[in-house]
């Protein structure tokens, strides 16, 4: 369990750190409208099937976060990452049904496809993200 916690957030860490590398550095904008126009040019590539594969990412992440959160709970004895586990994990649950509730929106037309985003939220969780990943895999390396 807690090699597959290490191998988890070690990703994570290395996924989130250019994102959160540019929030640092306080220029987040260019990266995230590089996303959304990846995203827009995905969508209009896969036309309709795009709807159905948005709804399986969404998913996805909830599946790979209610993983990575049980992770920390099992292979972490310390009271102070379990306290900000489970503040992290309110924070994810208040974001993904934002994100659900936004793309629920855009599918039905009643937003653009730059309104899916809330970029200080995804903001937020991309620190939250990084700062949680890199207390695991320090207490794992050096506790």
């Amino acid at each position: 369990m807690t090699l597959s916690l290490g191998l988890f957030a070690g990703i994570i860490f290395f996924v989130y750190s250019v994102y959160f590398i540019k929030i640092i550095k306080g220029t987040p904008e260019d990266f995230e409208g590089e996303i959304l126009e990846s995203l827009a040019e995905w969508m209009i590539s896969k036309g309709s099937a795009s709807k159905g594969q948005m709804w399986i990412l969404l998913l996805l992440s909830v599946l790979l976060e209610v993983a990575y959160f049980t992770l920390v709970f099992y292979g972490i004895n310390n009271l102070t990452i379990i306290v900000f586990t489970l503040f992290f994990a309110v924070i994810e649950m208040y974001h993904l049904a934002m994100l659900s509730h936004s793309l629920n929106r855009f599918f039905k037309g009643k937003i653009v496809i730059k309104k899916i985003f809330n970029w200080k939220l995804e903001r937020l969780s991309a620190m939250l993200f990084f700062t949680h990943s890199l207390l695991i895999l320090l207490l794992l390396i050096f506790f």
